[in-house]
């Protein structure tokens, strides 16, 4: 010990060695994380039954034993031993029982952290997320606390003119409009007589070539729809 010296963090990061204090940094947390609970028998025990899973099916019996709702009861309480701030669920819903469902939903509710889950239950995520992501053909629509006054439009081509994440900052979205067969042709002729009117080089390079590919786009798609 006395030939030990003390190198300042700072000191070791600019000496190349970052991967290494990282590694340091996330042991320690680990530590900090476990002294909160000693990993005993009875301290595992009591852990899981916070989780709805009795003492004996924690101390004497294999995981591979278990039912799939108890499955996900051990992956619960496993995600949750070290007091984490933010969760994330991929389907924490299958395999559980309305009983333990229900629980879950409590327990997210009184939860201070953060969590983000992913699920196909409709009613499970109604219960619990106070901002909804749904992904439905393709187009993406937000619900929640998050989104300020969204006026929805019917049809297949919904879009926001406002929108908001979570944490305040807006989100561009860009509208899909779809165009009919005349609507297309009327438009490609429009694009075809600002080009051929440009003699006057009124139009810069780069607009010329934005109409360009806008033209080839639409003349692309009428061809993709024409009857074979």
């Amino acid at each position: 010990m006395d030939q030990n010296s003390w190198v300042e963090k700072e000191i070791l990061i600019k000496m190349g060695y970052l991967k290494l204090v990282q590694r340091e940094d996330e042991r320690q947390a680990a530590m900090a994380g476990l002294m909160t609970k000693q990993l005993t028998q009875p301290s595992v025990e009591k852990h899981l039954t916070d989780f709805g899973i009795d003492p004996e099916s924690a101390s004497d019996t294999q995981i591979n034993q278990l039912s799939g709702g108890m499955k996900v009861k051990v992956v619960l309480a496993a995600a949750m031993w070290q007091n984490p701030h933010v969760l994330i669920l991929d389907e924490p819903t299958n395999y559980l029982d309305r009983e333990g469902l229900g629980a879950l939903v409590l327990a997210l509710k009184d939860y201070k952290g953060g969590v983000l889950i992913i699920s196909h239950n409709k009613e499970f995520c109604d219960g619990v997320a106070t901002e909804k992501w749904i992904m439905v053909g393709g187009f993406l629509r937000i619900e929640g606390e998050s989104v300020s006054d969204e006026k929805e439009e019917k049809g297949n081509n919904q879009a926001a003119d406002d929108v908001y994440d979570g944490a305040g900052n807006k989100i561009v979205v860009n509208k899909v409009v779809t165009l009919s067969d005349k609507d297309k042709k009327k438009a490609i002729k429009d694009i075809e007589k600002r080009i051929k009117e440009n003699k006057k080089k009124v139009l810069t390079d780069e607009e010329v070539w934005e109409l360009e590919d806008k033209l080839n786009e639409l003349k692309e798609g009428l061809k993709a729809e024409a009857p074979a």
